[in-house]
């Protein structure tokens, strides 16, 4: 079950949370060999996802030096609509601990019958399929946090939808990470769970 929302209060006190010292020298996700784009296609299904790191340009412009920032994009090439929820995320750190997902509450609509070429409308409420059972956190962000975010909602097949994705901080606090997207049917039916190993790499440190 989704927990109330936070106040604003709370959202910036995460912000500010982790020590400057720690923020600064935090690192990036990335794959093994060092790119900072991944990519997952499951074939049975027609579903891809494209998941890219240290490309967050938005405000704050220091957000990614305090959250895990991550863009995706998820194409549906398949034949059956595909959901979208926020409780289906997880992201694990190499001792098993879960890292959760700040959602600011995006959700995305079918704006008509014709498929394509912007097929969708974006809305901000609560009342979108959480998905689940991974736990995860409302909040209320600043700047073009929400804005960014990754929507929530029923994708139809041939359209795809990006977005950032937020979590609680790894980089500072682990070495390796494991991203889970257990992705459902509408109905919740699994579909596939499509995974992503992530290597923190830091910046090196020279000595005086």
């Amino acid at each position: 079950m989704m927990r109330s929302l936070p106040p604003l209060a709370v959202a910036l006190l995460a912000l500010a949370s982790i020590p400057t010292g720690c923020a600064a020298n935090k690192g990036v996700l990335v794959a093994e060999g060092g790119e900072h784009r991944l990519s997952a296609r499951d074939e049975p299904s027609g579903l891809t996802v494209v998941l890219t790191s240290g490309v967050w340009e938005g405000q704050p412009s220091d957000l990614a030096e305090q959250w895990t920032v991550l863009h995706v994009l998820v194409a549906n090439l398949g034949d059956q609509p595909v959901l979208l929820a926020p409780g289906d995320l997880e992201l694990r750190d190499e001792r098993g601990f879960l890292h959760e997902l700040l959602d600011p509450g995006a959700v995305f609509e079918l704006a008509g019958d014709d498929p394509s070429p912007d097929p969708y409308g974006r809305t901000y409420r609560r009342d979108y399929d959480p998905g689940g059972p991974v736990d995860f956190e409302p909040i209320v962000a600043p700047g073009t946090v929400a804005a960014e975010a990754l929507p929530w909602g029923v994708l139809q097949p041939g359209t795809q939808m990006r977005g950032f994705l937020y979590f609680e901080p790894v980089e500072s606090l682990a070495n390796t990470a494991t991203l889970t997207w257990h992705l459902r049917r509408p109905d919740l039916a699994p579909v596939v769970d499509l995974r992503f190993d992530l290597h923190v790499s830091r910046p090196s440190r020279r000595r005086g």
